[in-house]
């Protein structure tokens, strides 16, 4: 929340900060039951793309996993590259809190964003397995990073807004003359909370009792996300002393905080343990899409996949699915140097890509009757068949609206480039099928046939 928070106050306001992650939150629980569901049913690593072959037809279930396979793991390689760019961003924000003539080029960005993609990978190759206590201590000092950062700065804080400015400021910093397209575009602020709601899915194999822990998981994660992104946001709106100043500065996060805290070295406290939380997100994000790549490759889904699902006997981790997310998460980061807006076109596609492969499974659903395996812990009856719908809905909303340019007629460095990223992946996608669509043996496939 704090990372993205000034996507949603140029555009929109505090209103859409506030009341869309209310509305987010309720429509993520759906999307949480609609995933969990079908998780319950099919506990695998591949998630959606594997309920596509099952929920599918004989004739078009090859194509529609292969499809829904290509954008799961599109969307988590989007989702990587996000985090690691607001880690690179955090970096030199505090540099320039304390250098304010240093100018920023994106060049300068790329070179940390490179170091930590490569170091992320690293680890999760050679020391993951071997530290696996790092995921629950990750969680506990993030919890407690918050909490420290909230109480900071409504301590410290000279002054506090008013009710008012809080709960009912609306600003237009876009140009359009629509406040719903204003208030939409600035709900991809709120929207990345849950930017890969699915991960759990995607170690499902890893986890005792994947049926019922994964659905616990999902809903869990939306609750505490709800939890913790209105607690920040409230926070922030209501100790931010210039919010012109925030929004106008590299990182509006670092600026409120040394802002409300009055202090420089607090700032710079928080921010450093920001860049821990994010760098272990980094590998945790990492390590979710190199196992969703080796499922997907498991089931010969990428070219040379014999290679790619390959364990290695010795660090006990699949090594090729590493790299090759290390690889896109790079292609990702050179175009952001190319382009100062492909920020917000990053944090826009891996959640519009991420909708898609939960509605394609909620779709097929709905199609053949909601007609699942009788055995499975979750069972929602006609809540499962409204969570399917509003999944469905969520998606095309978002399919349509973020993809608009963020201004009012945009010059080229202001466009929206979300199309062109996805366009490019689904060229990725279409030369893969036509080279190795025959080989497409999904493991559901095999108990279906």
């Amino acid at each position: 929340m704090g990372s993205t928070i000034v996507l949603g106050l140029s555009q929109g306001g505090t209103v859409t900060v506030l009341y869309g992650l209310i509305g987010i939150a309720i429509i993520n629980v759906f999307l949480a039951l609609s995933l969990g569901e079908l998780a319950s049913a099919y506990p695998s690593a591949g998630g959606q793309y594997v309920w596509s072959a099952c929920l599918a037809g004989p004739r078009s279930r090859r194509a529609v996993s292969f499809a829904v396979g290509w954008t799961t793991i599109f969307s988590w390689v989007t989702i990587v590259a996000s985090v690691v760019i607001i880690l690179a961003e955090v970096v030199f924000a505090l540099v320039q809190l304390y250098s304010p003539a240093f100018v920023i080029q994106r060049w300068h960005i790329f070179l940390v964003f490179l170091a930590v993609n490569i170091i992320s990978v690293t680890f999760n190759i050679f020391g993951a397995v071997r530290m696996p206590w790092i995921g629950k201590a990750f969680f506990y000092f993030s919890s407690v990073v918050a909490l420290c950062i909230l109480i900071t700065i409504v301590a410290r804080a000279p002054t506090y807004n008013s009710n008012e400015f809080v709960w009912k400021t609306y600003s237009n910093g876009t140009g359009w003359d629509s406040s719903f397209v204003v208030v939409s575009l600035g709900l991809v602020n709120t929207g990345y909370i849950w930017a890969g709601l699915d991960g759990a899915i995607h170690i499902a194999e890893e986890a005792e009792q994947p049926e019922k822990a994964v659905p616990l998981t999902l809903l869990s994660t939306v609750g505490m996300g709800f939890v913790t992104g209105m607690a920040m946001a409230l926070s922030l709106i209501y100790t931010v002393q210039d919010i012109d100043a925030a929004i106008d500065s590299e990182l509006p996060f670092l600026t409120i905080i040394v802002q409300a805290s009055r202090s420089e070295a607090a700032g710079t406290v928080f921010m450093v343990a920001f860049l821990i939380c994010l760098l272990v997100s980094a590998n945790s994000v990492h390590h979710a899409t190199g196992r969703l790549i080796w499922s997907f490759a498991r089931d010969n889904g990428l070219p040379l996949s014999d290679a790619i699902k390959r364990v290695h006997p010795t660090l006990g981790v699949p090594v090729w699915p590493l790299i090759i997310s290390g690889a896109g998460v790079t292609i990702l980061g050179v175009l952001y140097v190319a382009n100062t807006t492909l920020y917000s076109s990053i944090i826009a596609c891996c959640i519009i890509l991420g909708n898609i492969s939960f509605a394609i499974p909620a779709v097929q659903l709905l199609l053949n009757g909601r007609k699942l395996p009788e055995g499975r812990w979750m069972k929602l009856g006609w809540l499962g068949a409204l969570a399917n719908v509003v999944t469905i809905l969520f998606t095309v909303f978002t399919t349509i609206m973020w993809l608009f340019p963020t201004v009012r007629d945009p010059s080229s460095s202001e466009m929206n480039y979300s199309v062109a990223v996805l366009g490019g992946m689904a060229l990725i996608a279409i030369v893969d099928w036509f080279g190795e669509h025959i080989s497409l043996i999904t493991r559901a496939e095999l108990k279906l046939t």
